[in-house]
């Protein structure tokens, strides 16, 4: 756990078709959901695995490609062991969203991680973060990744403010362009191209920054 900080529990509320969220470190319960969901779509980004983790390979669509999620509940409970090491070392930060369902319970919506841009150091010891996402298939469509990007974006800026940390960056493949709409949206503009740089980044992909100072868009 970073200095000084209890686990946050970010509340977001329903907006037009967006319903509530509810944004909090993971849990043990959220293992079986978590494990339906990966058997659903294997994420190829924004489910990043901790530093003692392998990257997984998945034969996928195009050909083989790096696996973020975890495969089966044994997997995603060692996924789940990873990221409670990220908060207690403070340099990996992990958020399940939950979506309201129509029976006042939540279900897994998604996942929004940040990470020091180098890879090293506790969160708010760089000038650079990297945030990352991942929507599950359900919750497409309505407006709760860009919600919960800004949600987590708005509270790191909050909880680390006096610290290095200055701007964080949103990076994804130039051939998703609905990654850039959640990029726009929460408030992340679009700076520049990053060209693939393999084995680290394997296509060219967009860079978007936001800064301390700069104000999330209107959804």
């Amino acid at each position: 756990m970073t200095d000084g900080l209890s686990f946050p529990e970010l509340c977001v509320p329903a907006v037009s078709r967006r319903p509530a969220l509810i944004l909090r470190p993971w849990r043990a319960a959220d293992i079986p959901a978590l494990a339906a969901e990966m058997s659903r779509e294997y994420p190829t980004a924004g489910m990043w695995p901790g530093p003692d983790e392998r990257q997984a390979r998945a034969a996928l669509p195009g050909g083989a490609r790096s696996r973020t999620g975890p495969a089966g509940e044994r997997a995603a409970a060692r996924w789940l062991v990873s990221q409670d090491r990220g908060w207690r070392d403070g340099d990996r930060l992990s958020f399940a969203v939950l979506r309201a369902d129509d029976a006042g319970g939540c279900v897994l919506a998604g996942n929004v991680g940040l990470k020091n841009r180098e890879q090293t150091g506790r969160i708010g010891e760089r000038e650079t973060a990297e945030i990352g996402y991942w929507t599950a298939v359900a919750a497409r469509g309505r407006g709760i990744a860009p919600a919960a990007v800004r949600a987590v974006t708005d509270w790191v800026f909050d909880a680390f403010a006096g610290t290095t940390l200055r701007q964080i960056m949103l990076v994804h493949d130039v051939a998703n362009p609905a990654s850039c709409r959640v990029a726009e949206k929460a408030g992340y503009p679009f700076r520049e191209l990053s060209p693939a740089n393999p084995p680290h980044w394997l296509t060219d992909g967009h860079i978007h920054v936001r800064g301390r100072r700069a104000e999330s868009q209107p959804l």
